[in-house]
């Protein structure tokens, strides 16, 4: 076979067959593989052509992990090119909640956090039609499944066809998935163990006999942190006897009493953020028996009939009871690596390791390929993931340049905790103000936090009332988020605020003159916390010297380079960078750029004639 018979495109860019010649032999040879490219260089399409041409000859089926729905849909659009091209059956997942129907129909909301019970209810006592016509409907549905494997649809596409024969829509995808050469799932249905079997068991997929690829691979510590780690509340422990009384357990209601007290007591008197796990829950069971948290624990995660009255009468479910519950089993099971600490009013459990089961997961694969734009230096990637060098194959591209692009440090400001005052806040929104005044298109400015967002976007967008300023809120739901993207896309010279590391910072492609300029305001360095705290305190143990570089440093980076590219997703495309923190000009960060930030730069603390001046002439040169 051709490499080339598995690319989507006419023909290749710079440097892409390499790529993809490099994933083929990889997965050929059985190997991990991590491959490093810049942002709009390709990678997608690159890594499916290797990937493709491998799992064709192997016998092996594709499963492509991504962290967002945004990026499972850049992966979907990729599938569907290739399929055009050729005949390959592929499916796509995204959370069961999103595919509900019923949901969709019924005259009130029902919340994330208990659709599993609104779903469960509904299955069990046979009211979803759309779930029992699975079982009735035959070869009609067997036509539909075959229909969206052989091309992949789009989301709200898939939802109409499986409304049009009255079926549930992640049951169609399910028995596509049973079937389908490539799989594009979140990382959940790869990465965590609660959430495999949906994809491995119940889809009938022999990891043995599949090749994994997970795409921006730098997320993968973080997610697998938030996979191991769990917290409660002194509030949400009022809010679960609140639940408790409303529903009339009284029982519940008085256990759930004395352990919101034991636990405000015994946070008061640890003097540090670390508790001891052994010591903490036998003072919550004393004088009450071994046995009685265990019972507690097991008690509320089985007030499944409340839940249930929840549900079908349409009264709010016990949430916050059953995740009492939850932590307690978890802080009853937990491995000796696990660790309780507090943190204000908060319980805690984190681990001091979270990858180390990872290398485990990749070992069950038949080949794997983690796929990312910032992963440099790779050594130190790789041992933030548990894994060694020797062991593992790497790829970088090293290839010139495909745009152009203008990086400016702006030494004049920072974010750096103790100098976020409100006169640092207006001279960071001057120097914006003058970066979005010389731009004609449109302006994405990304900062380390909400808490800093706000402030600026609110100082820029009173200076420059003539601009169309869109704001990323926290909690903004997917609906939204389209709506702002469509609203950004409408009206030339737009100027979005968003945070670094969300949603519009990674997987959003802002192609053609959407965006002109990107601005990075300051380093979103993660605050202390008892996260941080344990995962120092193993590396230290273990030898590692690069701890702050693994923890800190470079995920900061990571999120301030994906953002920065933003707007660079063509060959040829022209674009400007600020990126505003002095923090930037360190010969550490300046040693850990990547090579297309640092070909064109200027440093220095610039006014806005300075600004103005270094944009025209950029554009005209």
């Amino acid at each position: 076979m051709q490499i080339e018979d598995t690319f989507a495109y006419e023909s290749f860019r710079p440097n892409q067959k390499e790529l993809a010649l490099c994933v083929y032999d990889n997965c050929m040879d059985g190997r991990v593989l991590l491959a490093e490219a810049m942002s709009g260089f390709g990678k997608t399409a690159a890594v499916l052509c290797g990937v493709v041409a491998a799992a064709r000859e192997e016998g092996c089926r594709i499963v492509y992990a991504c962290r967002t729905k945004r990026q499972i849909l850049r992966v979907v659009e990729e599938v569907s090119l290739l399929q055009k091209k050729r005949r390959l059956t592929a499916a796509a997942v995204f959370s069961k909640a999103d595919y509900c129907l019923l949901k969709r129909a019924a005259s009130r909301s029902v919340p994330q956090e208990s659709f599993g019970w609104y779903c469960g209810f509904n299955v069990s006592n046979n009211l979803c039609s759309y779930f029992l016509n699975v079982s009735l409907l035959g070869s009609e549905l067997e036509r539909m499944v075959q229909r969206v494997s052989a091309a992949l649809p789009m989301h709200e596409e898939l939802m109409k066809q499986s409304e049009s024969i009255h079926v549930c829509p992640y049951e169609v995808v399910r028995l596509a998935m049973s079937q389908a050469e490539v799989v594009v799932v979140p990382y959940n249905y790869a990465l965590d163990p609660k959430s495999r079997s949906a994809l491995f068991d119940r889809s009938a997929i022999d990891p043995s006999k599949a090749i994994l690829v997970i795409d921006e691979a730098h997320n993968v510590r973080d997610f697998l942190k938030g996979v191991q780690s769990a917290s409660i509340g002194l509030e949400e422990l009022a809010g679960a006897v609140a639940e408790a009384d409303e529903l009339m357990m009284e029982r519940t209601a008085s256990s759930l009493r004395q352990l919101l007290e034991d636990v405000r007591t015994a946070m008061k008197s640890a003097p540090d953020w670390y508790l001891d796990r052994a010591a903490f829950t036998a003072m919550l069971s004393q004088g009450r028996g071994e046995v009685w948290l265990q019972n507690l624990a097991f008690e509320l995660n089985a007030c499944s009939e409340a839940a249930w009255h929840s549900v079908a009468y349409g009264r709010k479910l016990p949430f916050l009871v059953l995740k009492v519950g939850d932590f307690l089993n978890k802080m009853i099971a937990a491995a000796e690596d696990i660790m309780l600490t507090k943190w204000e009013d908060t319980l805690g459990l984190v681990s001091t390791d979270p990858t180390k089961g990872f290398p485990g997961i990749l070992e069950q694969f038949s080949s794997s390929v983690l796929v990312s734009a910032t992963v440099n230096p790779s050594a130190v990637f790789l041992r933030s993931l548990g894994l060694s060098t020797p062991g593992t194959n790497t790829f970088v591209v090293h290839a010139a340049p495909l745009t152009a692009v203008r990086t400016v440090i702006d030494t004049g400001v920072t974010t750096r905790y103790k100098s976020r005052t409100p006169e640092m806040y207006a001279k960071i929104a001057a120097k914006i103000a003058a970066i979005v005044t010389s731009v004609t298109n449109g302006v994405g400015v990304f900062a380390p936090s909400y808490s800093v967002l706000g402030p600026i976007h609110d100082m820029v967008s009173a200076a420059l009332p003539e601009r169309h300023f869109l704001l990323e809120r926290r909690g903004l739901s997917s609906q939204d988020a389209n709506g702002l993207m469509d609203s950004f896309r409408q009206e030339r010279g737009s100027v979005l605020f968003a945070v670094q590391g969300g949603r519009f910072s990674e997987g959003e492609d802002f192609r053609g003159n959407l965006m002109d300029a990107t601005v990075v305001v300051g380093l979103s360095l993660p605050p202390p916390s008892p996260q941080l705290y344990a995962e120092y305190s193993f590396l230290k143990r273990r030898g590692e010297a690069d701890s702050y570089l693994m923890l800190s440093l470079l995920p900061a980076l990571r999120k301030a380079f994906q953002a920065a590219g933003r707007h660079l997703r063509s060959p040829g495309k022209k674009g400007l960078v600020f990126l505003l923190d002095r923090r930037f000009d360190s010969p550490l960060v300046k040693e850990l750029m990547p090579s297309w930030l640092t070909g064109n730069i200027s440093t220095g603390d610039f006014g806005p004639s300075q600004t103005e001046s270094m944009i025209r002439d950029f554009w005209n040169g």
